[in-house]
């Protein structure tokens, strides 16, 4: 009977171990939380619609794709909300597209496009495509860009892409092309001259506005 009585005791305190042991546990689990990745700027899917479109022009010409740059595109951006605040559609308000870059640690020369009033992103650069100038900074051997989109307060758009190389090589060419790959560095210092995009007439019909970048 004693050993009957002795093992139900061991039992019964093995029992309660067990339950404090989970309930020790049981917090922990509790303070467990998910850390969601904020997403970047370069990641907002407007800007990358237009990565993509602008490297699908360069695409058909046989010319290398760019890649995104955070600091263009954070001075691309900064355009776009300064002239959906403003109403000023111009390169040189706002600091100018070369002081843009190098606040936001850019320092290369940069090109820039804007346009005012496309609905869509294929409209955007379907009016750059139609001027000369614009059409050549998309070509232009640099090897980034940044975006920028805005709306304004009225719903009228506002459409930035900035161009440059940077100083850190994006590209390794094998040894046999290495020799042309220089020549194409040294030509590839892009032009300060920028020019803007004549306004569409048709309204604007997008809803995102600058702070929902």
């Amino acid at each position: 009977m004693k050993k009957c009585f002795t093992l139900i005791a061991l039992c019964a305190m093995m029992a309660g171990v067990a339950r404090a042991e989970e309930s020790a546990v049981q917090p922990a689990r509790a303070q467990k939380t998910i850390v969601r990745k904020q997403r970047q700027l370069h990641e907002h899917p407007t800007l990358l619609g237009m990565l993509g479109r602008n490297n699908f022009i360069r695409g058909r010409m046989g010319l290398r794709p760019h890649r995104m740059n955070p600091a263009l595109t954070r001075a691309a951006q900064d355009h776009a909300n300064y002239m959906a605040a403003t109403g000023s559609f111009s390169h040189y308000t706002n600091g100018g597209p070369q002081y843009r870059a190098q606040r936001y640690g850019f320092h290369s020369g940069v090109r820039e496009n804007i346009a005012y009033n496309s609905g869509t992103v294929d409209g955007a650069f379907a009016m750059w495509q139609g001027s000369g100038a614009h059409m050549a900074s998309i070509v232009s051997p640099t090897t980034d860009a940044g975006f920028g989109y805005a709306v304004a307060p009225n719903g009228a758009t506002y459409w930035v892409a900035v161009y440059g190389t940077d100083p850190t090589p994006v590209y390794v060419a094998p040894p046999a092309t290495q020799a042309a790959s220089k020549a194409e560095t040294k030509a590839s210092t892009p032009a300060k001259t920028v020019t803007a995009a004549k306004p569409a007439a048709a309204p604007a019909k997008e809803t995102l506005r600058a702070d929902d970048l």
